[in-house]
């Protein structure tokens, strides 16, 4: 059908093409493109720039698509029609589909679909492109259901969601790729699907398991694994969040995982931490780390007062050192101290040391301390609390903050849902039209601020409800007897875990500066 005559006018169009994760109409790109052209030639409507696509994109959530810089480039006069193949091309979530429309229509922008083409100017033409569009919602929530099926099948099966490799894993020999889908295999009597240990990256993946355990940093995990070639699926080199990431799944352990309700409305798609799963369960691939070795890497994960993570500091005191002096107004400066050199004068080695800034620009005092004192003083501190120096107050502290943190969490989780709740209400008066679109905004970015505050503060008493931020004994004597094997951005990130700052006092005469380690749980408590 051609286009109504009080449209010849708006002939700039942007062509939308989208395919979908699931792969649910197997429409390609260069199809859905063809199909848009055919349709702007008959209706002699003009291609603004190349098509923008979405592939791989579900249509259920707008949030990584497009859509939002095609009505920007719509409102700036660029263009005013948006070309789709189908309706369900624009989205498959009836709600964001309506706000997205609103939007559009309101910058001057019109939808079509090049297949399914209706005059909305209409009642009938609305009518018509809104239940395409409800057709959409109900074939994605089809989709999901068959999928959640399919995932539930392969979960009893002891198999994850996809027989895709996995880092550290791969398909068996005899696996044959489909000729028309290179993404598939055809079934396989070999290994039924499961996946089997790659022999290079399974034994790499084996062994950062082991010094994470053990004390070491990701990052130094990860560079070391760079300089031996050991590199992600798609041959790229591997950054420390990636080796995260991969750690996490638990899938070396012969574990696979899923969330259930709940978890999804509470961590999304974006976390992957250990804790952000609820369901876990015996997979039938094999297992390189044993469950030991598993468990010691969920409890560093999601304890801060252990070890290991790095930042690459030069000095393992970079960023800690606090300067106990007076500035120029007889307040203490607190400033951070920073790494200096002294060279000796009769020509001996240099010593490192750090000092104040306020020192070079006149605005205090100023106090300095060596690394060697820094390194002996750690040292005696850690010797103390490892020795189970105030334990007893210590354990109390840990007690108080678990128990405080387990009677705040049931709140914390319903005040999360209420607010979720409160979104959605939003934006069922915003389709309404019973509120603005600047009160709209307004209103849904302090709501977002909010559960984006109450998800923080979450987390916060999903870590202290477990061991706490205050380290047991054992703690301490595991990080005194690694001190001496760690680099110094592993020492730095060590501390961190357990110490808030090093303040440096000016001290009378020819005296030592003095040298207070102030722990992390004071400060925090």
């Amino acid at each position: 059908m051609a286009i109504p005559a009080s449209f010849k006018s708006l002939q700039r169009a942007i062509i939308y093409i989208r395919v979908s994760t699931e792969r649910e109409e197997m429409q390609s790109p260069e199809q859905q493109r063809y199909s848009c052209e055919q349709y702007a030639q008959r209706n002699g409507i003009k291609i603004v720039g190349e098509p923008v696509e979405d592939l791989d994109l579900s249509g259920t959530s707008s949030s990584r698509r497009q859509i939002s810089a095609i009505i920007a480039r719509v409102r700036s006069g660029e263009a005013n029609i948006v070309l789709v193949w189908k309706w369900s091309r624009f989205g498959r979530n009836i709600r964001e589909s309506q706000v997205n429309l609103h939007e559009l229509e309101k910058a001057g922008g019109r939808l079509i679909a090049a297949t399914e083409d209706y005059d909305t100017d209409t009642y009938h033409g609305r009518f018509s492109r809104d239940n395409m569009l409800l057709v959409a919602d109900l074939q994605a929530g089809i989709i999901g259901a068959t999928w959640q099926e399919a995932h539930d099948r392969r979960h009893r099966a002891g198999l994850p969601h996809t027989g895709q490799a996995r880092f550290g894993y791969m398909r068996c020999p005899d696996c044959r790729r489909k000729e028309d889908s290179p993404n598939q295999f055809h079934h396989c009597k070999s290994c039924e699907g499961v996946l089997v240990v790659d022999p290079v990256r399974g034994p790499a993946l084996s062994e950062a398991y082991e010094r994470y355990v053990a004390g070491a940093s990701i990052s130094g995990i990860a560079r070391d694994m760079k300089e031996r070639g050991i590199r992600s699926l798609n041959g790229a080199v591997m950054k420390p969040t990636a080796w995260q990431i991969v750690m996490d799944s638990g899938f070396a352990a012969g574990l696979i995982r899923w969330r259930g309700p709940d978890f999804r409305r509470l961590h999304g798609r974006a976390a992957k931490r250990p804790e952000t799963y609820d369901n876990w369960a015996p997979g039938k691939h094999a297992a390189i780390i044993s469950m030991e070795i598993w468990e010691g890497y969920k409890k560093l994960r999601q304890n801060p007062a252990t070890i290991p993570w790095s930042t690459e500091a030069k000095y393992a005191y970079s960023g800690l050192l606090r300067c106990g002096a007076a500035d120029k107004t007889g307040a203490k400066c607190n400033r951070r101290m920073t790494a200096s050199a002294l060279i000796r004068s009769n020509g001996g080695a240099g010593m490192k040391l750090f000092r104040c800034p306020g020192i070079a620009m006149k605005e205090c005092s100023g106090v300095t301390i060596t690394l060697k004192r820094l390194d002996a003083a750690t040292l005696v501190w850690l010797e103390e609390f490892a020795k189970g120096a105030d334990m007893g107050l210590m354990a109390m502290k840990r007690s108080a903050r678990r128990a405080q943190a387990e009677s705040d969490i049931p709140s914390v989780r319903a005040d999360i849902i209420a607010t979720q709740s409160k979104k959605k209400k939003l934006l069922d008066l915003y389709l309404k039209d019973l509120v603005s679109e600047d009160d709209y905004r307004e209103a849904m970015e302090q709501l977002a601020t909010s559960l984006a505050t109450l998800e923080n503060r979450l987390a916060v008493l999903e870590i202290d409800s477990g061991e706490g931020i205050i380290p047991t004994a054992a703690d301490f004597g595991n990080l005194l007897a690694l001190w001496p094997q760690m680099n110094s951005d592993e020492q730095r990130a060590a501390l961190s875990r357990v110490v808030a700052y090093i303040e440096i006092e000016k001290t009378p005469g020819k005296q030592y500066n003095r040298i207070s380690i102030v722990p992390r749980w004071e400060v925090a408590a």
